[in-house]
């Protein structure tokens, strides 16, 4: 069996198990642009994409509000923001 094959083999219900958490991806990831368009005036890079993760998630806790991964996720997530913002002592 290719790579391909397995890869294609291993991954097939994906998108299946996803979609029962968080709907299909065309609904969750509009949601997640939707959210996202409100950091996109955040002028620092670092802290935008860590906002927009956070969205990503929102987006798919909005559909199944008791996915705890999603919320550990946010948790997760927030550290980074705080992390990246962290003053550098050069």
């Amino acid at each position: 069996m290719s790579r391909l094959e397995q890869f294609d083999k291993i991954t097939a219900t994906i998108t299946q198990d996803r979609g029962r958490d968080y709907q299909h991806p065309s609904v969750d990831f509009a949601k997640a642009n939707e959210l996202k368009a409100c950091v996109q005036n955040c002028k620092d890079p670092l802290v935008r994409h860590t906002l927009e993760m956070i969205c990503l998630k929102m987006a798919r806790l909005i559909h199944n509000p008791g996915h705890l991964d999603s919320w550990i996720d946010i948790a997760g997530y927030a550290r980074c923001g705080v992390m990246v913002t962290e003053p550098k002592n050069d």
